[in-house]
């Protein structure tokens, strides 16, 4: 697998499945960061608390056309998003969990950490406990539409009738 190159410094790539690829520049999202939150969770270590400024993803993500397929009732369920980080980690997240009207989780992508201004805007997600889908380093958002899965009835008839759940 080869090292993922992220965008140039200062700017975050929104991608994905029937979008058209924006850049971002960190200095708008700054400008833009009216939300202030406490987080508070636990790492490996101790429990932790912060202060931090910044912007709802799902506001930012629903600027950019979504890939949501008109002919699927609520196709936006089966949107993920691929968040990276500039060294290559990577967390997905459902559009839905973090749209406000299902989840709701009032994900954030910050630019300000205890006051001090961040290079590259880091995913935070203030209804977790533990700090494992922060993603400091924010490089790309990538949304992705799941495709249809296979129907049970034609799935049943490949396998000779038999049902494959409980088995």
């Amino acid at each position: 697998m080869e090292p993922y190159t992220p965008p140039p410094a200062g700017r975050l790539l929104v991608t994905g499945t029937g979008c058209a690829s924006r850049l971002i520049d960190v200095g708008e999202l700054r400008a833009r960061a009216q939300v202030r939150l406490d987080v508070e969770y636990v790492t490996r270590r101790k429990r932790e608390r912060h202060e931090v400024h910044g912007v709802h993803l799902y506001d930012v993500l629903a600027e950019g056309p979504l890939p949501l397929d008109p002919r699927h009732k609520m196709s936006g369920l089966t949107v993920v998003v691929v968040a990276v980080a500039e060294d290559g980690f990577r967390v997905v997240l459902s559009l839905a969990e973090i749209d406000p009207e299902f989840g709701h989780c009032a994900a954030l992508l910050a630019t300000r950490y205890n006051g001090e201004l961040l290079p590259r805007p880091t995913l935070v997600m203030p209804s977790d406990l533990r700090a494992s889908r922060y993603v400091r380093g924010l490089a790309e958002l990538c949304l992705l539409s799941v495709g249809d899965p296979v129907k049970a009835s034609s799935a049943s008839a490949v396998r000779g009738g038999s049902s494959m759940i409980g088995e």
